[in-house]
């Protein structure tokens, strides 16, 4: 298992937890030389996304693994978001009918098996690709469900927009470019996208032309001085 944190802000903070495909969740899992039982993580566990590669031919092999895990982790933790990214979903491979006919079907097969067990289960899904801002969208989405602040955010959000006059409106983390909350207007991808953008030129400009801040000897003073790019 690949464990990271993820700390930039006071909203966005948490850990993710990357497993192989051949997670058990009544099995164990090693991390740092000790084995975890895998009930134990998921006992912690807010999101659990899964990822199918939709550039396989027998994708559909891991629909079952989908809904054993789905069911496992539930019984175990009923609070759990499930989400699932049929991943790979690149322009050049795929066209558009294909990709919804992909994502139905899964969403068919994972409906039915579950109505016979877990029937209260809710299944959230993504088509995500590299190539575009879809898998920085759908990864939003999915930390949006743990900001409690969220019905508040859009809320100023939503004044903001109205007494500024502006058409949409994003709080981004500008380290992920992941937007942490938006106005109740539509999303637009194309609008997201140029504002990830936008974010990543005002960090190049910010790279060129620095704040140094120096302490005086005495430790009274401080002299700033801009550093250009050389």
């Amino acid at each position: 298992v690949d464990v990271h944190l993820v700390s930039n802000n006071d909203l966005i903070r948490f850990q993710t937890w990357d497993f192989g495909g051949d997670l058990n969740a009544n099995g164990e899992v090693m991390y740092h030389d000790q084995r975890i039982p895998a009930e134990q993580v998921l006992q912690n566990c807010s999101t659990l996304i899964y990822v199918i590669d939709a550039q396989e031919e027998d994708y559909e092999d891991a629909l079952p693994k989908l809904v054993e895990t789905i069911s496992a982790a539930h019984l175990i933790n009923p609070s759990i978001h499930f989400e699932v990214f049929l991943h790979k979903v690149d322009g050049d491979f795929m066209s558009e009918e294909t990709k919804a006919e992909r994502q139905q079907g899964i969403q068919h097969f994972v409906s039915t098996e579950l109505a016979e067990t877990n029937g209260d289960v809710l299944v959230s899904y993504y088509l995500t690709s590299i190539y575009d801002h879809s898998a920085l969208e759908a990864l939003s989405k999915v930390v949006q469900k743990l900001v409690p602040q969220l019905p508040t955010l859009n809320n100023l959000l939503d004044i903001m927009i109205s007494s500024c006059n502006i058409d949409k409106s994003y709080l981004v983390d500008v380290v992920t470019k992941l937007y942490i909350a938006t106005d109740s207007n539509p999303v637009d991808v194309h609008t997201y996208e140029l504002c990830s953008d936008l974010v990543d030129v005002v960090i190049d400009v910010s790279c060129i032309y620095g704040v140094n801040v120096k302490e005086a000897k005495d430790g009274s003073e401080k002299q700033i001085e801009t550093i250009p790019y050389d």
